[in-house]
């Protein structure tokens, strides 16, 4: 998760935040796409941040790219003494004719002046330890950008284009400090949307949005789970925490998207354990990638023609006498199955020599062994057909290699099963210095390879997009336009609807579960966006009065009928009431309920715990009560402690009663007609039966989830 690449520059912008020697941090942003540094704007800033280093401490340090007279009229208007020390602005090189600083007419010395000659400034740092010492840094230069037009005496300078988006980037960091009293996950999202990145893996084309910022909210997860366990969920403490998991754990897991059939699938042999695919690719399949061993000398295989070539080492791996985080073979519960060096009973270093000679042998053969098991795993993936690849001259490998003996045997051994599609015959071997005939080098790494640095990942996307609202605002007013008719524009319709379709696909941004509680159905019709918002990254709500109230509420209740329920801890009746008064208003609440018309009747159900399926989906819930009437039918009511709703939001409040009613009527076999239901508001007193939205309304909302 750590080297994706949005996670990175978020990672980044932290660190720039929290530390200003992390430099290094700070080269990603400055180099990435965040601000796309070229080297010589980044050579200016390096040379302006050593500008800023050595210049002295104390007043007018934040002065120093003023002119000498701006400078002293900026001391007059503080009514402060000028500087003593002489400020200097370079605008341009040095004049070639202009008379050097030193009186004596000698230019100045790169050699530092002896220790009893050297001022305070000078000695600064000296006896300081290295780790310690003051040093320039172009996090505290970001801090304290020049002026336009700035050039440093050695001709180094910012570009106007540069210095833009290194103000940009300062105004971020700025930002993103004033903000570190916030909580950690709060501030993660913040770092991330003042980036840019939110946005950035939404513009990504070959993603959809349920897998564009697979990692962001992988990322806020960590930082969520961080928050919660950590006795003080500090920044450095966060930071600390993923450079400890980058270095000893091996990072972090990276976000997981579910697979898509349409799409080709990239995963190790391991990880396809159990899963099953109509075709499978297996490249690579050279000695020392798979099976995987260090023995990858290459010698020619004598009196061969046409030439071939094979592994001249014997495979040893020498286990657990190598390095400190293997345990000993006797100690494992395995031991039976693997290698065994049998050092009790040697008597010498020579015998002992042997030993390890046999051990790593054998360690050898198992590797092998292991590797080929691993070999069967990933050719019976397959439904249908396999296709395994090999190579001669690899990426950075400067000698050949060989084909794997797994591809070999299985080409030899099923015969006419195998079609062999392209097989080159392998290179002509070339005389060494002694005139022998040995393999050839890697011809493909004669020339070196370049490349523009720093990268830009979405070069592409600007230039595709420069000038095409230009270029199309011409094509307007120029009336230059494809004629009526145009069989082309059939095509590009085509092209374009199938581009689409492909890009979208109907792919839900969230999964929603199969199961829903009534509150879950009420939230889902008031505000979908929100609903799946919610779903996509569940966030625990604070301890709230509501919540309380509610909850003391509905145990008073219990208690007058005298039917206290079993209920769990995680959903207490009244724990969703909304819009809850204070604690004070209980007994308020409690003096309308016992004037109201249910203080005297007897309930038929309390804390009635309901689970239907509507449409394929589980609703879930709790009817607080459950009174039989006159007419033999039931009414389901609800009790609530906050304020009443008005308008839209009382009839997607009915939904909840609604999901109550139909779960009721099927669990006691009645016809639906014969139960009703009301909401007792306790606050106001006041009973409200509202017109209950039937069965066919409930699947109507439902079928607006993807299946």
């Amino acid at each position: 998760l750590l080297v994706t690449p949005e996670v990175s520059d978020l990672v980044a912008a932290l660190w720039v935040v929290q530390d200003p020697t992390r430099g290094d941090q700070l080269m990603r942003l400055l180099s990435g796409p965040v601000v796309r540094l070229g080297a010589a704007d980044l050579a200016g800033l390096w040379a302006w941040a050593r500008e800023l280093h050595d210049r002295p401490a104390g007043p007018g340090r934040h002065g120093a790219d003023l002119h000498e007279g701006e400078l002293a009229a900026h001391a007059g208007a503080r009514g402060d003494a000028a500087p003593s020390r002489d400020v200097r602005v370079i605008d341009g090189p040095p004049d070639p004719g202009s008379p050097p600083d030193d009186a004596s007419g000698e230019p100045p010395s790169d050699e530092p002046p002896p220790d009893n000659e050297r001022s305070d400034d000078d000695r600064r740092g000296s006896d300081l330890a290295t780790d310690s010492a003051d040093t320039a840094t172009l996090v505290e230069a970001l801090d304290e950008l020049p002026r336009p037009g700035w050039v440093a005496r050695d001709g180094a300078r910012i570009g106007a284009e540069a210095l833009h988006r290194l103000h940009a980037l300062a105004d971020v960091v700025r930002r993103l400090r004033r903000l570190t009293a916030l909580p950690l996950v709060d501030l993660v999202a913040e770092a991330e949307v003042a980036l840019g990145l939110d946005i950035e893996v939404l513009a990504r084309h070959e993603h959809t949005a349920s897998t564009a910022r697979v990692h962001l909210d992988a990322f806020a997860d960590v930082a969520a789970r961080y928050a919660t366990s950590a006795d003080r969920p500090t920044l450095s403490g966060f930071l600390a925490w993923l450079e400890a998991a980058r270095e000893q754990e091996r990072g972090l897991d990276a976000g997981h998207t579910e697979s898509d059939a349409d799409a080709v699938q990239v995963l190790t042999v391991h990880a396809s354990k159990g899963l099953e695919w109509d075709v499978v690719a297996i490249p690579a399949l050279v000695e020392g990638a798979f099976p995987d061993h260090a023995s990858t000398s290459v010698s020619l295989v004598d009196e061969s023609d046409p030439p071939e070539y094979a592994c001249s080492g014997t495979p040893k791996d020498k286990g657990w006498l190598v390095g400190l985080d293997s345990l000993p073979y006797d100690l494992r519960g395995d031991r039976d199955g693997l290698p065994h060096l049998d050092w009790r009973t040697v008597t010498d270093r020579k015998q002992l020599g042997v030993a390890i000679e046999e051990f790593a042998l054998a360690g050898g053969r198992h590797a092998v062994a292991e590797e080929r098991r691993l070999a069967y795993v990933a050719v019976t993936r397959a439904r249908n057909d396999v296709l395994l690849t090999t190579h001669v001259w690899g990426a950075t490998k400067k000698t050949l290699s060989v084909p794997s003996r797994f591809l070999l045997e299985i080409r030899d051994a099923l015969g006419d099963a195998v079609t062999q599609q392209v097989w080159h015959p392998a290179p002509d071997p070339v005389e060494d210095s002694k005139g022998r005939p040995v393999a050839p080098t890697n011809p493909y790494l004669v020339d070196p390879v370049s490349a523009l640095w720093p990268h830009d990942p979405m070069a592409h996307r600007r230039a595709a997009l420069d000038g095409v609202v230009e270029r199309l605002s011409e094509a307007v007013r120029s009336g230059d336009a494809p004629p009526v008719g145009d069989p082309r524009l059939d095509d590009l319709r085509l092209l374009l609807a199938e581009q689409a379709a492909r890009r979208s696909r109907g792919e839900p941004v969230v999964d929603v579960p199969r199961h829903l509680s009534a509150s879950a159905v009420v939230s889902l019709a008031r505000d979908v966006e929100a609903f799946a918002m919610n779903l996509r990254r569940p966030m625990p709500s604070a301890p709230a009065v509501a919540a309380r109230q509610g909850t003391a509420f509905h145990a008073w209740i219990e208690e007058h009928y005298s039917r206290a329920a079993m209920v769990d801890l995680l959903d207490l009746p009244g724990s969703a009431d909304e819009g809850a008064s204070d604690d004070g208003d209980l007994d308020v609440m409690k003096e309308h309920f016992l004037a109201s018309e249910w203080a005297d009747r007897v309930p038929d159900e309390i804390e009635l715990s309901i689970e239907t399926i509507i449409d394929g989906i589980a609703v879930r819930g709790r009817i607080d009560a459950v009174f039989a009437r006159d007419d033999g039918g039931w009414t389901v009511v609800d009790w609530k402690t906050g304020a009443r709703p008005t308008g839209r939001d009382a009839r997607v409040r009915a939904l909840q009663l609604a999901a109550y009613a139909v779960a009721f009527a099927r669990l006691r076999g009645v016809d639906p007609g014969d139960v009703d239901a009301a909401f007792y508001y306790a606050a106001d007193g006041v009973t409200v039966r509202p017109e209950l939205p039937n069965e066919a309304d409930l699947v109507e909302l439902l079928r607006t989830l993807p299946a």
